[in-house]
C-alpha cells in the first residue's frame, strides 16, 4: 500500500480530493473549504487547542463521553474516516464508528499525541489554497473571485488563522472526530485503507486538473 504521501502529491490527486469534498458537501461556505484544507496540513493545532481547553478531563475520558452522547442520540457517520485536505498528511477519524469497529481508544489517544510530528508547512498550505481556489472558481458558479478576496481579507489570510467550520456545516456534520496522521493511522489499521477514497482511479480522465 502506498501510505506515505507526505512528499510530493500530484495536482491531479489534490483536485480529486477537493472535487470529492465538494460533491459530498453541496452547501459549503468558503470558510469550510479553508478549514478542511487547514486540517489536512496542520490538523493537530486546533485539536491541541481544543484539548487544552478541556485539560482537566483526560483524553480517554473525553472520547468515552463523546461516544456515549452519540450513542444516546443515535448520531454517527457511516464511515470510520475521511480525508482531511489534499496533502495526504491527515485523516478525519470519527470516534464512534472507530470504537464500534472494536478499535482501542487508548490507541487513538496515542495516535492523537503522535500526529503533531506530521504537520505541514505554511508555504504548502498557501500553494494548495491557490490550487483549490482556481479549481473551485472553474467549477462552482456560487462563488466569485471577489468572494474569495473578501474572505481572505476578512480573516487575514496571510496569518493563516485557525478557524472553525461554519454553523451550517456543523449542523450537517455533528459527529465527534479526531485529526490523525494518515501515515500512522493506516500503519496501525491497514484494514481501513481504501485507495479509491484517497487517489483517483488509475484510468481517470487525463484532462482532470
Amino acid at each position: 500500500m502506498k501510505l506515505d504521501k507526505n512528499s510530493v502529491v500530484a495536482r491531479t490527486e489534490k483536485i480529486y480530493l477537493v472535487s470529492k469534498f465538494l460533491d459530498q458537501n453541496p452547501n459549503l461556505e468558503i470558510q469550510d473549504l479553508y478549514k478542511w484544507l487547514y486540517y489536512g496540513e496542520f490538523g493537530y493545532e486546533e485539536q491541541n487547542a481544543f484539548l487544552r481547553a478541556k485539560k482537566n478531563i483526560p483524553k480517554l475520558q473525553q472520547l468515552i463521553d463523546e461516544i456515549e452522547i452519540e450513542r444516546d442520540n443515535n448520531i454517527r457517520p457511516d464511515v470510520v474516516w475521511k480525508p482531511a485536505g489534499c496533502s495526504h498528511r491527515f485523516v478525519i477519524v470519527y470516534v464512534t464508528p472507530y470504537f464500534e469497529k472494536e478499535c482501542p481508544l487508548v490507541r487513538l489517544v496515542n495516535l492523537m499525541e503522535r500526529s503533531s510530528a506530521f504537520s505541514g508547512s505554511r508555504m504548502q498550505f498557501k500553494l494548495d489554497w491557490g490550487i483549490i481556489k482556481e479549481y473551485v472558481l472553474s467549477m462552482n458558479e456560487n462563488w466569485s473571485k471577489d468572494d474569495f478576496y473578501q474572505f481572505e481579507d476578512r480573516i487575514g489570510f496571510h496569518q493563516l488563522p485557525i478557524l472553525s467550520f461554519s454553523d451550517v456545516f456543523l449542523e450537517q456534520h455533528p459527529y465527534k472526530y479526531r485529526i490523525i496522521s494518515q501515515k500512522l493511522f493506516f500503519e496501525y489499521f491497514p484494514e481501513f485503507y481504501e485507495e479509491n477514497v484517497l487517489s483517483p482511479p488509475k484510468r481517470s480522465d487525463p484532462s482532470i486538473g
